[in-house]
């Protein structure tokens, strides 16, 4: 792995958070924090919401990290995820809880704090929020290898094939790529209309196969949903899927630095209505929001007060009439840039930007 170019800007980045917060240390605990800081996987099982190692970031003078970890996976660590970072270490035994000797009381701020230190829950998500140029560089290369897994696998995937099997043909693709499988999802023909989160199943695919990850590379998530027909659509599947793509662009027009994400979201549930959906159709399935660090950092809604920043990440996928589109774009001062793109799919122009159309061949 290459040397981190600006580790020592976002620990930079943490002293200024830690000074206007009042805090001279800060526990990271969340492992999306830590990968923002680090790049690596700090998790061990994919399912766990939680990390095998802490990081201690003392900001009293020039800011320096120490990373608090179990000696199973110290040195799995020193040598793969965080090779190269200018870090030091605190090994206890595997049978020791580690939260021993993390520092607590009122200069100490955490993402997972106790109740003898400052909550920086919020403000850390803000921060890892804002994307720097490497690491946005480097999402952009997880959503373009995403998008390259997921063409790949729709080539492979054939009528007669089984859910599970499209779902392993997809596996394939994402790993042979260096991409974790954090999400799948497959859905046989109409089975979209009915199950908008469909994990694979048994199921024969027959006319047509809805494919769907959320892939994960150095921390950063890209979200991919992608649907093959084996026989032509109907004009009027034609004319729900494009409506659709629509309503997308009403989600992505309305994401722009200054908005409340309330706001955007407010946008884009309106457009169903206004494209020939049941104005309720949002109700079935939520509509996506802030991503990067995770597949969704929340769920948005009407009430969503965090306001889109430059640099920032959103993921927006509207569903209606057993169709779905999804992608993950970054938010920039000249506008919003759609990132899953391998320039192989079929795509439509919506709204002025290159959107995925049904693969029919």
């Amino acid at each position: 792995m290459a040397p981190d170019p600006d580790f020592a800007e976002r620990l930079r980045r943490l002293k200024h958070l830690a000074a206007r917060r009042g805090v001279d240390t800060l526990v990271l605990r969340e492992p999306a924090t830590i990968s923002w800081l680090t790049g690596g996987r700090s998790h061990v099982p994919q399912t766990l919401d939680t990390s095998c190692a802490d990081i201690i970031v003392d900001v009293r003078g020039e800011p320096a990290a120490m990373v608090v970890v179990n000696a199973i996976e110290a040195p799995r660590l020193r040598d793969t995820e965080f090779a190269d970072l200018p870090l030091a270490w605190t090994t206890v035994p595997w049978w020791e809880d580690r939260t021993g000797s993390l520092p607590v009381g009122r200069t100490v701020g955490s993402d997972r704090p106790g109740a003898a230190s400052v909550n920086l829950s919020g403000d850390l998500a803000a921060l890892r929020r804002e994307l720097t140029p490497y690491q946005a560089g480097l999402l952009g290369g997880v959503c373009a290898d995403a998008a390259e897994a997921t063409t790949a696998a729709a080539l492979r995937v054939r009528p007669g094939m089984t859910e599970y099997a499209a779902a392993a043909t997809l596996t394939d693709e994402l790993l042979s790529r260096g991409l974790d499988p954090i999400a799948l999802f497959v859905a046989a023909d109409r089975r979209a209309a009915v199950h908008r989160h469909p994990l694979p199943t048994m199921t024969i695919i027959g006319e047509r196969v809805m494919l769907v990850c959320c892939a994960r590379r150095s921390g950063l998530v890209s979200s991919v949903t992608r649907i093959r027909c084996f026989r032509p659509p109907s004009a009027a599947e034609q004319s729900a899927y494009r409506r659709l793509l629509d309503v997308e662009a009403a989600f992505l027009n309305a994401s722009r630095p200054g908005t409340r994400l309330g706001d955007a979201f407010t946008a884009g549930t309106a457009a169903y209505a206004e494209h020939g959906f049941d104005a309720t159709e949002w109700h079935r399935h939520h509509q996506g929001g802030f991503s990067g660090w995770h597949p969704r950092e929340y769920l948005a809604h009407e009430g969503s007060d965090d306001v889109i920043t430059e640099h920032s990440v959103v993921a927006w996928n509207p569903s209606a009439d057993s169709w779905k589109v999804e992608d993950t774009c970054l938010i920039s001062r000249e506008g919003l840039r759609p990132l899953v793109d391998d320039g192989h799919w079929p795509t439509l122009t919506v709204a002025g930007r290159r959107r995925p159309d049904l693969l029919t061949v």
